[in-house]
């Protein structure tokens, strides 16, 4: 546990963490699987500013405005059994929570994609868990991470809850390293860290580059390659070639998805939009974005318009109540 009190702006950011991700996560739904490009001939820049249906043509047309998708279900779910058991993680609850919603239609709704149900299913069924195949990689097992930042704990012991949890699905280490920076980068922006200056954020990129290396050096690498090309020095006005049509694998999505969230660093909106429109991998991008961004500037820079239309809204209250108590 850490001594650090929760307060009102910390309780303001650890809102925006989790509001931050069920929003991102609707918003890039209804444009999954369709090239950056294809994304702005269909529905514009502007079109993105707002929760739409699913695009034609894209992986979940029947994605209705304000649906949220598999990776922030996922982590609401991981949320409610931390809360359940104060904090701490069982392994058994979680697995039962994960094998539920393998049974759940809105769930298998809201997209969670062949490998992330692969991986899902070997552990419901007690299977070896495999390394080198697709599903190894998938970016689901890291991304629904972040509710593991808004606790009250130190670094090693936030380290060892996200492997924890990365690995019950998947046994390459690469997405518990990946799961690792993802719950670090949530926990340290609620807590204050700012990001200003370009200097800033070469020190930001390296300090997570050493952690991830002391899990995985694949994905630290791959993490490490975020910083160079890309200026940080002034607000972005549109995404870099580099980082549109976002791939599903950890060593690619993570990575990308903090990119955007440091271009667009000083604006929240715009680092959620721009992720929904990243081509590819949009609901997951914009889930990771909308928690780093929503951690970042907390709750009161999320547009209302985005949060009275999404659902399940109860729900998301109630796992923030939940978490804001572990801290008392």
């Amino acid at each position: 546990m850490t001594d650090k009190k929760l307060s009102e702006e910390m309780k303001d950011r650890l809102r925006g963490a989790i509001w931050g991700a069920c929003c991102g996560s609707s918003l890039g739904g209804s444009c999954v699987g369709l090239n950056h490009k294809e994304i702005l001939a269909t529905a514009g820049i502007s079109v993105l500013r707002d929760f739409v249906p699913g695009l034609s043509k894209s992986h979940m047309p029947d994605h209705k405005a304000g649906d949220i998708h598999a990776d922030a279900e996922l982590g609401l779910a991981l949320a409610e059994t931390l809360i359940a058991s104060g904090g701490k993680l069982q392994p058994g609850e979680l697995k039962g929570r994960y094998t539920e919603l393998l049974e759940c239609d809105n769930f298998l709704e809201g997209g969670p994609g062949p490998l992330c149900l692969a991986a899902l299913r070997r552990m419901a069924d007690d299977s070896p868990l495999v390394d080198d195949e697709p599903e190894s990689t998938h970016v689901s097992g890291a991304a629904r991470a972040f509710p593991i930042g808004c606790l009250p704990i130190d670094q090693e012991t936030r380290k060892q809850l996200a492997m924890t949890q990365a690995g019950m699905s998947h046994s390459n280490t690469s997405v518990a390293a990946a799961s690792t920076v993802i719950a670090d980068l949530v926990h340290n922006f609620i807590i204050g860290e700012r990001i200003e200056t370009e200097s800033q954020v070469r020190n930001f990129v390296h300090k997570e580059f050493a952690l991830a290396k002391t899990i995985d050096e694949r994905f630290a690498d791959f993490w490490d390659d975020i910083a160079p090309d890309l200026d940080y020095s002034k607000p972005a006005q549109d995404l870099p070639y580099s980082l549109v049509n976002v791939q599903s694998s950890v060593m690619e999505c993570v990575p990308t998805s903090v990119g955007i969230f440091l271009i667009y660093r000083h604006d929240l909106e715009e680092a959620i939009c721009a992720a929904a429109r990243v081509g590819g991998d949009t609901d997951t991008a914009a889930c990771i974005v909308g928690a780093l961004a929503g951690a970042y500037h907390g709750v009161g820079k999320i547009p209302a318009r985005w949060m009275e239309q999404i659902k399940e809204r109860e729900r998301i209250e109630q796992v923030i109540e939940g978490l804001i108590n572990l801290w008392q």
